[in-house]
């Protein structure tokens, strides 16, 4: 990677003196930001802006670090050899045309990714807007050379995009708006080579960089991405773009519906710590507000002070935070007699703070309202951090920035800003804080959301090495022929082989059997008692309630015998009937298993029963689990006090349910033909848990999707 990061030399394919053209744009920006040697390429001109023209690579004499080319699709493959031969190390493709076209498109793109294995050199792109440097001021883009460079501040915050136009867009408008500075920003594009995690990995290394956020569509390596985000100290967010649910009415198993497009992935990044944006300019608060002050690992909900000259203000915070998760500081006797000498008598302290009144008091006087007021609630041991609201430009409120910055570092406790003003005076306090490193914000519900974020709690636990496969079929004591199912059968298999398959590896179920004829009732009912549930097993069933093959309290042998003619009657005579015992109370869960293409075998857990897809609250976690971190994947449900006794139920030992899912995270790391497993509903009940209905979903290696 330091060929694109940190290139002594640099050419350019499709260099113009043509103004209005992106050969053009790279080639300026590179003349006004890039100290090394510069290498226009192209045989129709002799020299651009005063530099000399090559009319091929071959003729540029010594070393190129970095190629950018910014040409027509169809060209890139002669201009590959060209690099090959002449040993440059890094390609820079931004021009478009491929992948993201059409056929032709796509054959140009695998072609890329032929040469990169061929060659080894790496290429980023294409379709992007490439590497911006904001610490060394480097622009390698086709971006408008009248805007960036003169907005470009550096900053501790990197970012990732996948997008090439979208990224500049919303880079150059935060830019202009003093916001924050960046380290690197980085758009990848196709990802024909190099991809998120290759870049994340520089970016983790880099010493400029305090905090990484991504837009991304797709993860090429996502087990890899999670173990560099679970490995770092340095916090990462992530908005996923492509939450829609499109295919998930075509999934087999109510595991893969539940998963749909972006279930697993959001599954996978809170177990690695990952935050999540819900949009651009929430991605870049986000990390702005991570990089100057790490999160909070306490288990305290966020004890927040608010300072305000407003006391609507100060309810609506209250509000913002309570959707948030976080309290409001319950300030102790001691802050309140400090505040109280600010106030008149008649004024009552308590968080929000309402400072109004004190500086009223207090005008024509040279106290510092604000700074005094921000000392003693940042002195408070039950206060976390402090959210102060002002108005600038208002000649009645004194707000020193360089106090207020001061004093947070001294405390060592975030102190976050929303300001109010005229748009000249909010702008130059917002510059003057940014500098500062206050944080500063134009709405009052994202500086609660960046205080939440802070105080957010993590799923970034030690990763679990412990997890052994379990043993291969053939050493399990498998029958001969469950493990012919297991090594040869395809698709969906019926309710009682697929719990025949999980019993092999511990987990339980409820106590049930085949019959295939009536004759056989008596016996198995006398074992098992009333009342009975029968299911109709027909091949290429699986979900049996829309076809009427469930029936339910069967109490008695007459009621039995009708049962069991009809359910025969609706498979054609083409199948058999599971007889279970009819368990009753305790909590419905739905636990499953997916080898997803992006992120690998994941499990699930989730509301279960008839509620499973009107809920949807489940949690999806990367196999293999330890306890803790299958414990965890619990505490993310949205409903986990289901589990805790709700509304006069009985308890149920979440270690029962931790160890269920360790073992069947332990079952898809053994066994690779298992793709899904779909067990709904588990029946929970103080310290027990057994299958109730359960589908196992055979089949060859799955492949990840070709997302470049």
């Amino acid at each position: 990677m330091h060929y694109f990061f940190n290139p002594q030399s640099i050419a350019v394919f499709g260099a113009t003196p043509k103004t209005f053209k992106g050969g053009y744009a790279i080639l300026r920006n590179l003349i006004s930001t890039f100290q090394g040697r510069i290498y226009p390429v192209n045989p129709q001109h002799a020299s651009i802006e005063g530099i000399p023209c090559f009319p091929a690579l071959a003729d540029i004499e010594g070393p190129v670090d970095l190629v950018i080319l910014f040409i027509a699709a169809r060209m890139v493959p002669e201009a590959l050899e060209q690099c090959a031969a002449k040993g440059v190390r890094g390609i820079m493709i931004e021009s478009g045309g491929f992948a993201e076209t059409d056929d032709e498109g796509r054959a140009l793109q695998r072609a890329i990714s032929e040469f990169v294995r061929r060659t080894g050199i790496r290429v980023w792109g294409p379709n992007c807007m490439g590497l911006v440097d904001g610490i060394r001021g480097h622009i390698f883009s086709f971006t408008d050379p009248k805007v960036l460079p003169s907005c470009l501040l550096p900053g501790p915050v990197s970012l990732i995009v996948q997008s090439g136009m979208l990224s500049a867009g919303f880079v150059v408008d935060i830019l202009s708006h003093g916001i924050t500075g960046f380290s690197k920003i980085c758009s990848i594009g196709n990802k024909a080579d190099i991809h998120e995690s290759d870049v994340l990995a520089h970016l983790l290394e880099d010493p400029d960089t305090r905090s990484v956020g991504l837009y991304l569509e797709s993860f090429i390596d996502g087990r890899r991405f999670l173990d560099l985000c679970r490995n770092s100290d340095k916090p990462v967010v992530v908005l996923k773009g492509g939450k829609s649910e499109t295919g998930a009415q075509a999934a087999i198993s109510h595991t893969a519906s539940l998963a749909g497009n972006y279930r697993v992935a959001a599954g996978a990044l809170a177990h690695a710590g990952v935050y999540e944006a819900q949009d651009f300019k929430q991605l870049v608060d986000f990390c702005r507000t991570l990089a100057l002050h790490p999160p909070r690992r306490s288990r305290s909900r966020g004890r927040i002070a608010v300072i305000t000259f407003s006391g609507a203000s100060g309810i609506v915070s209250s509000d913002f935070m309570e959707e948030q998760g976080l309290s409001v500081a319950e300030l102790s006797e001691a802050t309140k007699i400090r505040l109280g000498r600010l106030f008149p008598q008649w004024m009552p302290v308590a968080d929000p703070v309402d400072i109004w009144p004190a500086i009223e008091q207090h005008s024509g006087t040279d106290l510092d309202i604000y700074s005094l007021a921000l000392e003693a609630v940042l002195d408070d041991p039950g206060v976390d951090a402090v959210l102060v609201h002002s108005f600038s430009g208002y000649t009645r409120i004194r707000l020193n920035l360089e106090e207020m910055s001061r004093q947070s570092r001294a405390s060592g406790k975030p102190v976050l800003l929303w300001l109010l003003g005229r748009h000249e005076e909010v702008f130059q306090a917002r510059k003057r804080a940014r500098d500062l490193g206050l944080l500063v914000f134009q709405e009052l519900h994202r500086a609660v959301e960046c205080l939440s974020i802070l105080f957010q709690p993590s799923g970034k636990l030690p990763r679990f090495e412990g997890a052994q496969p379990v043993p291969a079929p053939s050493s399990t004591g498998l029958s001969a022929d469950l493990s012919r199912v297991l090594e040869d059968a395809e698709g969906p298999q019926d309710e009682w082989t697929s719990k025949r398959i999980l019993q092999a590896f511990g987990i339980p179920s409820v106590e049930e059997a085949v019959i295939e004829d009536f004759s056989r009732f008596e016996g198995v009912a006398a074992r098992m008692g009333f009342p009975l549930v029968m299911k109709g097993l027909q091949p290429g069933v699986v979900h049996k309630t829309e076809h009427g093959l469930i029936v339910l309290n069967i109490r008695n042998p007459q009621e039995a015998g009708e049962s069991f003619e009809r359910l025969m009657e609706r498979m054609n005579g083409n199948g058999s009937v599971l007889l279970q015992k009819q368990v009753q109370g305790g909590v419905e869960l739905i636990l499953g298993a997916i080898r997803d293409p992006q992120f690998g075998p994941c499990v699930m857990i989730g509301v279960g029963g008839v509620l499973a897809h009107l809920v949807a609250d489940t949690v999806f976690a990367p196999a293999p689990l330890g306890r803790e971190e299958a414990l965890d994947a619990i505490g993310r449900l949205r409903t986990p006090q289901i589990l805790d006794g709700f509304r006069g139920s009985e308890p149920v030992d979440r270690n029962v349910i931790a160890a269920f899912l360790v073992n069947l995270g332990n079952v898809m790391i053994g066994c690779p033909r298992i793709r899904e497993i779909d067990i709904n509903p588990v029946l929970a009940t103080g310290n027990s848990a057994v299958a109730v209905d359960a589908t196992v979903v055979l089949g060859g290696p799955i492949s990840r999707t070709d997302h470049r």
